[in-house]
């Protein structure tokens, strides 16, 4: 195994995300994102937004191995949205394939 030379970056010193940061990487909406799919890596909750208290904060990608600054991040006020990846955090089995779908302003996630 060849070690990598240091090139100078953050990136390469693989520095783990902050347990309790918000992501940083570009931000999406639900409406964006309807009927397609993509991995959901992490979630962060009980996040208080301009928008309003007690928001999701979602982090995705188009693919399981895409780096982090290809990542995106949309917030979810959907009870069925925050129910089902609460229930994945719980039995820690993120990253996840899923699809967002919508009926309205009714997001849910398949």
């Amino acid at each position: 195994m060849t070690d990598k030379k240091d090139d100078g970056s953050l990136s390469f010193l693989n520095i783990p995300r902050e347990e309790n940061g918000y992501f940083n990487c570009a931000t999406t909406t639900q409406q964006k994102i309807v009927n397609t799919s993509f991995w959901i890596i992490d979630i962060q909750e009980h996040v208080n937004t301009k928008q309003g208290e007690d928001r999701t904060l979602v982090l995705i990608k188009d693919n399981v191995n895409d780096s982090e600054s290809d990542a995106k991040k949309f917030f979810t006020n959907s009870k069925s949205i925050k129910y089902t990846l609460s229930q994945v955090k719980i039995m820690n089995k993120f990253p996840r394939k899923a699809t967002l779908r919508g009926n309205g302003n009714r997001y849910f996630l398949e």
